[in-house]
């Protein structure tokens, strides 16, 4: 049933005696009826249908395989109950039945097959350990870097990414990891075409750095999760000084702040402010399109 799940963006389960009960006016201490005709799936049940909350995340098990082959986000306002009953469902068996109690859910189009350890084959809603769900994800997302990435970048990257979302909730991370590579990736090509100019991945957390003309270039990319451009200014500016200023860093000629989206005017106020009163060597950029805008205009020779 998971490729029908995954194409009507659902999870979905039935039992044998409450196949069409709606469980959302009853809970655990108040069982729907027939509740003893579900057996072994009473757990699985129960999960599904009070625990699982919006903002959870799903990992869909193949347990023949020992394979994760899915895994998203839970579509309800955070920490409110998911689960909807629906009697004229679109989730329907080979065999002609319904599958009426369901959960919305964004699954994550890219994610990557990897190898689990199965501990409870035989249970169908499983809830994971903290220290499970977390590797899940890191090799979720080194598979997923993977594709892009040679294998000397990864680690690093991932590392890196960590360090500076950690207080996003995985959904959230998954989104804004995507888009730092995404924007990463966009301007070493777009600097390589415009001025022949190779980007050199670092290795002590700096997002890249380049030089031009005897001047060594840092740059620093930016997500601004939410268009939230202001908040994502105030922590590139944090790791900007540090990995300028902090010993042993050595200080680059020019800094880059490189967003994903617009600057607003209070932004450029902002960093020009700097600029010009504390004589930061700062410059704001921004993704246009396929071009990268900055102010002040980017001087490269």
């Amino acid at each position: 049933m998971w490729p029908l799940c995954k194409e009507k963006k659902v999870a979905a389960i039935t039992y044998n005696g409450i196949r069409n009960i709606d469980l959302r006016p009853y809970s655990r201490e108040n069982h729907p009826p027939g509740w003893d005709q579900v057996g072994g799936g009473k757990g699985s049940v129960s999960h599904f249908a009070w625990d699982i909350r919006g903002g959870d995340t799903i990992f869909v098990g193949d347990s023949e395989t020992h394979e994760l082959v899915g895994m998203g986000y839970v579509k309800a306002l955070s920490g409110e109950p998911a689960y909807r009953f629906d009697p004229n469902s679109q989730v329907i068996a080979p065999s002609g039945e319904t599958w009426c109690h369901l959960i919305d859910v964004d699954w994550d189009e890219k994610f990557k097959t990897i190898r689990y350890k199965d501990r409870a084959g035989q249970i169908t809603v499983l809830r994971l350990e903290q220290n499970e769900i977390e590797d899940y994800h890191r090799r979720s997302q080194v598979e997923e870097h993977r594709t892009l990435l040679p294998e000397t970048e990864v680690q690093d990257l991932l590392r890196l990414e960590e360090a500076q979302y950690l207080r996003h909730s995985p959904a959230a991370m998954r989104l804004i990891l995507r888009k730092h590579l995404t924007l990463s990736k966009q301007f070493k090509q777009w600097l390589g075409q415009k001025y022949d100019i190779q980007v050199t991945e670092e290795k002590s957390q700096i997002d890249a750095t380049f030089e031009s003309a005897g001047r060594r270039f840092l740059v620093e990319f930016k997500v601004a999760y939410d268009c939230n451009t202001k908040s994502a200014i105030r922590e590139a500016l944090g790791q900007i000084l540090e990995y300028n200023h902090y010993p042993p860093r050595v200080s680059h000629d020019r800094w880059l702040l490189v967003l994903d989206t617009d600057p607003r005017e209070q932004d450029l106020a902002f960093v020009k402010n700097l600029r010009e009163r504390l004589y930061l060597p700062l410059s704001i950029g921004w993704l246009a399109g396929s071009e990268f805008q900055f102010d002040p205009p980017l001087d490269i020779r």
